[in-house]
């Protein structure tokens, strides 16, 4: 373009110099224009240089748009635009990295300077506040949620879920039931949802809520058969525990027949599973409701064996040690070789002062599988009866085995002499 311009003015300039040599300034010539009142009138020479003038100007100005040209700075404006957004990803994916790694001050930095891209996505946010949350900057986090859901309505369930597991890590329960309650109109069926909520109501021990969700969770697979059989006894027997800790507006008496009811309305299976029947006999025994929990264990031995319960059996002061000793005798028939069973009756011998029988029953106890608490009951009762020596050795294998303190029991009345 340079080039042609140049040729133009040279051109232009040779034609003129050849004028002159042929004389055209000394007869310039004349022209006159006339348009109704108004003249113009010059000479040809100054109408050519007006004319070569003017072309050169207008020339040289088509010259400088095409080098300049518009459409080259909209371009420039635009590279500059998308190096400016290329910047701002590449320290989002930056901050990304650092968040694999842990790092969360530094995510937290750089995914906070790609928000400002036009482009930033609502994953900014989010990891943004979780790498703020690691910090322990809860205003921080709970600020870029907030933006977050101000800015991607869209993303609304997503936001919240991850504000619900925030608030569940901070040990923020109450708030995060209320987000999860929000959260469960919309999204009924979701199981991480579920899953969360399922934690917080173990976390608050809020039992009544977590039983309403009980089937939600297993109609959505959150939790297989074996686990929602173990929550269901959890939540049975917690209700049993609150039940009995009425004692502000009920009396025992009141209480224990509302226990009798909840337990009645129970499952078969539960009036012989050994945790829960040893949970219920312990809450009325400490509300002095003796004879009610050694029938509940009673009943419970007689549809499934279980050495824990029997100990139990011995152990307690139901009121009733002739009626108990009947009963364990009983079940001796059937099983002559349980040396809890026989550690059970040597104790519940004691209570009704069989001092012999409860001797050959302990005696027996070790012969069938020695036992440290055989060893100490015995140990107690020979030294009672006089028997240092024996009383002793049976004392050593006692503190040997577990030295566990012993159940209180009747002792001879050589024990008061002693």
């Amino acid at each position: 373009m340079v080039k042609l311009y140049l040729f133009s003015l040279l051109a232009i300039v040779l034609a003129l110099l050849v004028s002159l040599y042929l004389g055209f300034p000394g007869d310039p010539g004349y022209l006159l224009i006339a348009f109704g009142n108004t003249t113009f009138e010059t000479s040809l020479f100054a109408l050519l240089v007006a004319v070569i003038v003017l072309y050169l100007v207008i020339k040289l100005i088509l010259m400088v748009f095409r080098w300049i040209n518009p459409w080259h700075l909209i371009r420039f404006g635009r590279n500059y635009k998308e190096h400016l957004r290329a910047k701002s990803r590449s320290k989002t994916i930056e901050g990304l990295l650092y968040f694999t790694r842990g790092s969360w001050e530094s995510s937290y930095n750089l995914l906070k300077k790609g928000m400002k891209d036009s482009d930033a996505s609502v994953v900014n946010y989010l990891a943004a506040a979780y790498a703020a949350h690691q910090q322990g900057n809860r205003e921080v986090w709970l600020n870029c949620l907030e933006t977050a859901e101000q800015k991607y309505p869209a993303a609304r369930s997503t936001i919240n879920s991850l504000k619900a597991q925030l608030l569940f890590k901070s040990n923020q329960l109450e708030q995060c039931v209320a987000v999860l309650q929000q959260m469960k109109t919309s999204s009924l069926n979701d199981a991480s949802l579920l899953q969360l909520l399922k934690e917080v109501y173990l976390k608050l021990s809020d039992w009544e809520q977590l039983e309403k969700l009980l089937p939600a969770l297993e109609k959505n697979s959150v939790i297989d058969q074996e686990e929602a059989e173990l929550i269901r006894v959890r939540i049975f027997m917690e209700n049993l525990y609150r039940t009995s800790n009425q004692r502000v507006d009920f009396s025992d008496t009141e209480i224990g027949a509302q226990l009798e009811k909840a337990w009645k309305k129970g499952p078969a299976s539960y009036k012989q599973d050994e945790r829960i029947v040893k949970h219920y006999a312990e809450i009325l025994f400490k509300l002095d409701q003796k004879e009610q929990a050694g029938k509940a264990i009673e009943v419970a031995l007689n549809k499934s064996w279980s050495d824990e319960l029997i100990k139990r059996y011995g152990e307690f002061d139901f009121g009733t040690p002739h009626r108990q000793l009947l009963i364990a005798e009983s079940w001796i028939q059937n099983r002559p070789g349980s040396a809890s069973l026989l550690v059970a009756l040597g104790r519940l011998a004691m209570r009704n002062e069989l001092w012999g029988k409860a001797r050959e029953y302990f005696e027996t106890s070790l012969e069938v599988a020695p036992a440290a608490e055989a060893h100490g009951e015995l140990a107690r009762l020979l030294k009672c009866l006089g028997e240092e020596k024996l009383a002793d050795e049976h004392q050593e294998k006692f503190v040997h085995g577990i030295g566990a303190e012993l159940p209180s029991l009747p002792m001879p009345k050589a024990l008061d002499k002693a």
